[in-house]
């Protein structure tokens, strides 16, 4: 993350051991999180993790306060549910970051909680959470969730959940990523290689710069890797209708 601070969607909570899922099996997958793993989180250089999501509640009614305490005694923020949004300063620049998960559809209160946590801060990053079968298109409730965070002033818009990539755009002064794919999945639950970085440059008018970076997810207990071949990423994401890439290496701006 060359030294950025990094957000990440932690998919499910801090459990006493590591469950490993097999999409193939039922009872359905359960994710777990061993407590010494988010020392690694934080190594990478993550500030913040989002915590909604449709595995929260894996570990139970306790699960989501414990790794709510979990992620704090590794110097990591939470944000969503319980957590609430999540602030960040980074010089001098007040950045609020929410996640909300939209299993069930958006949530009745998204607009008055996205409008409060606006309210906190310089720039809103909105993070939303969908569930579904992998797809490079956004599903009817993200598409509602991003016009309410539009409306509330969201700066960033970045979506996670199915697995795949999807387009990249700008709106005004405003970032959307409508799914960045995959980034380390120690489960046999997805075998969707793709993903990206979303990387920004933020000021007191929102996203000054943005760019998209192509990976190779990290699947199986293997680490993830800069894309073998960025250039089909990007071409993927014209083809989806992002907006114009200007392409730079192993990333693109937009």
């Amino acid at each position: 993350m060359g030294g950025a601070p990094g957000i990440v969607n932690l998919e499910g909570p801090v459990g006493a051991t590591a469950a490993r899922g097999d999409a193939a099996t039922a009872p359905p997958i359960r994710l777990l999180h061993d407590p010494r793993a988010l020392a690694e989180l934080r190594a990478a250089g993550v500030a913040v993790a989002g915590i909604a999501n449709n595995h929260a509640r894996d570990a139970g009614a306790e699960g989501a306060a414990a790794t709510v305490r979990a992620l704090a005694a590794a110097g990591v923020h939470a944000a969503g549910g319980s957590a609430g949004p999540a602030v960040l300063t980074l010089g001098g620049l007040r950045v609020v970051v929410t996640a909300h998960d939209l299993e069930a559809g958006v949530p009745a209160a998204l607009r008055e909680d996205l409008g409060a946590a606006r309210r906190r801060g310089d720039v809103l990053v909105a993070t939303f959470h969908v569930t579904g079968p992998p797809t490079y298109l956004p599903r009817p409730e993200l598409l509602d969730a991003a016009a309410i965070a539009l409306e509330a002033g969201a700066s960033v818009i970045a979506a996670h959940g199915t697995h795949e990539l999807a387009r990249v755009e700008r709106r005004g002064g405003a970032v959307i990523a409508w799914g960045l794919g995959n980034l380390a999945f120690d489960c046999a639950c997805t075998d969707e290689q793709s993903g990206a970085l979303l990387e920004l440059v933020l000021d007191p008018a929102g996203a000054r710069e943005a760019s998209i970076v192509p990976i190779d997810a990290g699947l199986s207990g293997s680490a993830a890797r800069a894309s073998g071949d960025p250039a089909l990423a990007f071409e993927l994401l014209e083809a989806l209708g992002a907006t114009r890439l200007e392409r730079r290496g192993d990333r693109a701006r937009f």
